[in-house]
């Protein structure tokens, strides 16, 4: 099995599952300081504020994104290989099969 790949590599353990999270279109959930590093290397940028509502009314949220060429590299880092696909599909494929009751 190969090594993991480190998708944000010299990015702090915080700064890494914050761009991961907004790579996927979520909120960052982090500190103001992983935030403020994050915006000054210009690996997201502030996008303004949602509006979000719920049963005490509407409130606004920050919200944060990845620049496209930033983002297409986050994708490419954190995709499997063909070889890494392969074997996930496998082991999917092995754990349908003891669900199911089949012999693995």
């Amino acid at each position: 099995m190969s090594e993991p790949r480190m998708p944000h590599p010299g990015r702090t353990s915080a700064e890494r599952r914050a761009l991961d999270r907004i790579g996927c279109g979520e909120p960052p959930s982090c500190s103001m300081k992983t935030l403020r590093n994050l915006l000054e290397a210009g690996l997201i940028v502030d996008v303004g504020t949602e509006t979000r509502r719920d049963a005490l009314g509407s409130y606004r949220v920050p919200s944060y994104a990845m620049p496209l060429a930033v983002h297409y590299q986050w994708c490419s880092a954190v995709a499997f290989t063909d070889a890494e696909m392969a074997e996930f599909e496998a082991e999917l494929d092995a754990l349908s099969a003891s669900a199911a009751g089949a012999p693995v």
